[in-house]
């Protein structure tokens, strides 16, 4: 087996493994709302927050829902992707 083809082996395994696999996405809590403001999803990881319709919207292992002005002053950053 040559170098190459062990490499993409080794990156084949590691993309399939379970620390890839995707994470159940959460909803909103029901009746939450942000008057005047966005509801964001806050990475309390990373601090970096994600707007509604961004792939990681309640979709990261560790974070929280807050409005945006809230998430913003909990030091949180938005997503600029």
């Amino acid at each position: 087996m040559t170098a190459t083809l062990r490499l993409l082996a080794a990156f084949a395994l590691l993309v399939w493994s379970p620390a890839f696999a995707q994470i159940a996405c959460k909803p909103p809590p029901p009746g939450m709302t942000c008057p005047g403001d966005r509801l964001v999803w806050c990475n309390t990881s990373s601090r970096v927050y994600h707007l509604q319709g961004q792939r990681y919207f309640g979709c990261t292992m560790a974070g929280k829902f807050l409005c945006q002005h809230d998430a913003e002053r909990e030091g949180c950053r938005q997503n600029l992707n």
